[in-house]
């Protein structure tokens, strides 16, 4: 079996793995940040960042490096009007124009206190545009994004794409966003916006993702030697942890609260540590705000179960306040063929069934909805508490599929008709034939 989990914003490899990825050409992913790509030949690199508020119309960023100002939004020269050839009537004098209003500024939501500079390293620009704070961009206090694409960590060629809050100085130096009184820690992101990330992977093939998002998605295209990923999601607030030990029990506290987009992207062409089951798509997806040991799904083929495990600390930074999860799953019809037999995918609201764990025992889950769209099946898990919830997706015993999936039946022989026998009844000089069983009144039998 594969596994993989998140642990404190991080992938750390645990238990058992998946399945064997196909053999072929080792796979090679830098571990350090990616840059900005400058040429059409280049990998491995971040080629494009949008961004949209409140499901308003994309805004594409601009890479700006550290210590450069953000370009201003260029003003086009006013036109002089054209001058007539001749005149042939001396106009009459105008009345004194009246004073011209001046233009309204333009309204700049006021930066609300959470962000300071952080002491944090490797940030050498950022992704942000001329009208940033015009936009209604501003509102959490920074100046821009960066995008940190890399390796999870040195040791595997899982892509990493970690969505952080910049801010500027006096003198444009860009540095991280971090929390007020505890800089060290992501800001909060703005969680009213939508992000779009297009990288270039190379021969990269993606096998599932992982991430603490919302809405997420993950679509590649190219070739065999050269992909692009296009990774879509908005933030979602989550819980920060300084070990693991504080995602266990139910007294766990989180050390602060945030607002965050990672995403996992496991590939599946990794001898060593790609996820992969023969047949499946790459496709399959999900996310969770529980960031602690959130894992890609674990398939026992022997019960034909898909299991997932999530965790954070039970409370809030404050120590009082439960933290309430969510989780999503991004499944293709196909897959759920493929691992569950199921035929017809708009049967999955009854086929599949979902249930939720917790570590003491017992159920504690709010709400589950399994909905189907464009051919793929969504599950979202939401209303539970942590630390370590299990979430199981198995065929439903009881569901037999419906009159479109089953085979149709075959048709019913026709009856065979036994041929009516004739009797003679005769009434002293008549005679008459019947195919009754007894001879009408007055007649007798002959």
């Amino acid at each position: 079996m594969k596994k993989f989990t998140i642990a404190a914003s991080l992938i750390a490899l645990v238990g058992a793995l998946l399945t064997p990825a196909t053999a072929g050409a080792a796979l090679r992913v830098p571990k350090t940040t990616w840059p900005v790509c400058t040429t059409a030949d280049q990998n491995f690199c971040v080629e494009s960042v949008s961004i949209s508020l409140n499901s308003g119309a994309e805004i594409p960023l601009t890479w700006v490096a550290s210590g450069t100002a953000t370009p201003a939004t260029p003003v086009a020269a006013p036109v002089a009007p054209a001058t007539p050839d001749t005149i042939t009537v001396a106009p009459a004098a105008p009345a004194a124009p009246a004073a011209a209003a001046a233009p309204a500024a333009p309204v700049i939501p006021t930066p609300l206190a959470t962000t300071e500079v952080s002491p944090r390293a490797g940030i050498d620009g950022r992704w942000t545009h001329e009208s940033w704070a015009a936009k209604g961009l501003a509102v959490y206090g920074y100046d821009g994004l960066y995008i940190n694409a890399k390796t999870a960590n040195e040791f595997v060629n899982w892509v990493m794409i970690d969505v952080l809050p910049v801010k500027v100085d006096a003198t444009n130096k860009t540095s991280m966003a971090g929390q007020v009184g505890a800089n060290t820690y992501q800001a909060p992101l703005d969680r009213n916006i939508f992000v779009s990330i297009k990288v270039r992977v190379g021969p990269f093939k993606n096998g599932v993702s992982v991430s603490i998002a919302n809405d997420i998605s993950v679509d590649a295209s190219g070739d065999a030697t050269r992909n692009t990923l296009l990774v879509e999601g908005a933030p979602v607030s989550t819980s920060l942890q300084a070990n693991a030990k504080q995602c266990e029990g139910e007294t766990g506290k989180a050390t602060a609260n945030t607002v965050q987009m990672l995403v996992i992207v496991v590939p599946s062409n990794d001898d060593a540590n790609g996820f992969g089951i023969d047949g499946i798509s790459g496709d399959m997806s999900v996310a969770s705000n529980g960031g602690c040991k959130l894992s890609t799904p674990v398939w026992n083929a022997e019960n034909k179960t898909m299991v997932w495990t999530v965790a954070a600390p039970h409370f809030a930074a404050d120590g009082v306040t439960e933290n309430i999860g969510f989780y999503k799953a991004r499944i293709p019809a196909a897959d759920a063929k493929l691992l569950w037999g199921l035929q017809n995918a708009n049967d999955a609201a009854t086929a599949l069934e979902v249930t939720v764990t917790s570590d003491a025992g017992g159920t504690n889950v709010g709400q589950t909805n399994i909905t189907v769209k464009n051919n793929v099946i969504y599950i979202n898990v939401t209303g539970f508490k942590y630390s370590q919830p299990k979430l199981t997706v198995m065929m439903n015993k009881n569901y037999k599929p419906g009159a479109a999936s089953a085979a149709p039946a075959k048709a019913a022989a026709p009856k065979k008709v036994a041929p009516k026998k004739v009797i003679t009844c005769v009434k002293g000089k008549v005679t008459k034939k019947v195919t009754t069983a007894a001879c009408p009144s007055g007649y007798k039998k002959k």
